[in-house]
């Protein structure tokens, strides 16, 4: 089964083992957690905050100062974009995950990893591509990767960006201390609920609408989540600090899909109370059958069967929920259904499988992507991401709080078709890392080892590729066949 390399990682280079178990290669990536290699320091979630502080800050200042001459302020606050960052992270942390995934050994994990944080994805909105998606993904998706779900649950629930992105922090109880103050002072605009987090919890991140919540259930979310937020000073404007604040918090009895908390027999209040939420959301049988599916939808196919979905709920209530099992059970669901069913690829891990294979590097690597303040990103540093952003898979930018939609209906318009045709005939200028002289290696040895490592029909692929007569247009054949689209 050589295309199982391909359907829960990146397939295997020119110069990759074969390994004699393809299920043991892939279960044994998840007996340990594996930390990224890049060789220079990562910012982490503070350091952002700082830098997206000081733009917010200093922005609020040149407008004031600049209010009457347009033209002056935008070239000010093209200085502080620099000066903080602004353009500069995206690009950077695509190239951190995408060198990762071709450089780390354990291609199944780093799938796994994309895969947790399109599930808890943030939409592109008050510059959480900037300066936050990145260590989000860093420092609370892949950490909690060795976790149970719940763990990985109120992680994302109580994360600076998960908060920021869902704008929890005017979620305030109108029962609360500052909600009744706020609401007496008539002066002053009046506070309240805000559904944003509650809804995504349940809707998209949890029990999903097939455990039947309604809106009044969204409500008592809502109420259960007032209190978490940002802790808002002059200093840090938008940036504070995550914390639970009880002068916030709506007391009193909250009722989701028919549990009552804060109740005679469940005395649970203040920040304990989303705690209890979430375990009991994690243990729903909704829940489990959700994420399963969406799991199976990846790496399978995007109608899985209840045999498929099955034995991953089956690890999960056997393990508690423990991801490490549950990502076990889906990499064997993947090799004993991956020979019957195929999986349209997504436009990044299209672009990763492809750089894995042909042995092209698309990005900036950590031996020169440094930042200096008030540098403004090169055009070679910023290539990834107007490559993902041009085969309509911008992975840090989704339109909407569900992420990007995993089946192939989203992904084979003709347009979307093209463009990768479109960046196929141009892998050969990435080759830039190798020399002239050296090209000649991809030659008819080269597609043959690859294609047998990596196909299941290595003849016919292998035909088809070596029909081109030139290394380029062999590029676009190969990797825009249906074998390469669709695994």
């Amino acid at each position: 089964m050589s295309s199982y390399f391909r359907k829960v990682g990146f397939g295997l280079a020119k110069n990759d083992e074969i390994p004699n178990d393809p299920l043991i290669w892939a279960t044994n990536q998840f007996d340990n957690y594996h930390d990224l290699i890049w060789s220079e320091k990562l910012p982490t979630v503070e350091d952002q905050r700082e830098k997206f502080r000081q733009f917010i800050y200093e922005d609020e200042k040149l407008r004031k100062r600049f209010r009457k001459n347009r033209m002056e302020y935008e070239t000010e606050k093209n200085k502080l974009r620099a000066q903080t960052g602004e353009k500069f992270f995206e690009p950077f942390e695509l190239s951190i995950r995408h060198h990762n995934a071709l450089h780390n050994g354990v291609p199944a994990f780093e799938r796994m990893w994309h895969f947790w944080g399109n599930h808890f994805s943030l939409s592109d909105k008050d510059f959480l591509s900037s300066w936050h998606y990145g260590p989000y993904m860093r420092e609370v998706i892949r950490p909690s990767m060795d976790k149970t779900f719940e763990e990985m649950v109120v992680e994302v629930t109580t994360s600076w960006a998960m908060i920021h992105h869902l704008d929890n922090s005017e979620n305030i109880g109108p029962n609360s201390i500052q909600g009744k103050r706020e609401n007496s002072d008539g002066d002053k605009r009046k506070v309240g609920l805000n559904e944003n987090h509650a809804r995504e919890l349940l809707e998209l991140h949890t029990v999903s609408p097939a455990s039947g919540y309604n809106q009044a259930d969204v409500i008592d979310m809502a109420r259960v989540l007032t209190g978490w937020g940002k802790k808002w000073s002059k200093k840090n404007l938008w940036a504070g600090p995550i914390g639970f604040q009880p002068e916030r918090h709506d007391m009193g009895q909250k009722t989701i899909l028919g549990k009552t908390y804060n109740s005679k027999n469940n005395k649970i209040t203040g920040n304990k109370q989303l705690f209890a939420v979430i375990k009991d959301l994690c243990n729903h049988a909704s829940c489990r059958e959700f994420v399963a599916k969406k799991l199976c939808q990846h790496f399978v196919t995007d109608e899985p069967s209840q045999d498929m979905i099955n034995p991953i709920i089956q690890a999960w209530l056997k393990s508690d929920g423990f991801l490490p099992d549950i990502h076990k059970a889906t990499m064997k669901v993947a090799f004993e259904y991956g020979n019957k069913y195929k999986k349209f690829l997504m436009p990044e891990t299209w672009l990763i499988q492809n750089a894995k294979m042909l042995n092209f590097k698309h990005y900036w690597g950590p031996d020169k992507f440094v930042f200096i303040a008030g540098r403004r990103p090169a055009k070679r540093e910023k290539k990834i991401q107007w490559i993902l952003e041009d085969l309509g898979h911008p992975v840090f930018r989704a339109s909407q709080p569900n992420g990007f939609i995993d089946k192939e209906d989203e992904w084979t318009s003709p347009e979307l078709i093209i463009r990768r045709m479109v960046y196929a005939n141009q892998f050969q200028s990435y080759l830039k890392g190798i020399k002239k002289e050296n090209r000649s290696l991809y030659n008819n040895e080269f597609y043959e080892k690859i294609i047998y490592k990596n196909f299941d029909n290595p003849e016919n692929v292998l035909k088809l590729v070596l029909s081109a007569n030139t290394t380029q247009n062999r590029f676009v054949m190969f990797a825009n066949i249906p074998e390469v689209l669709k695994v």
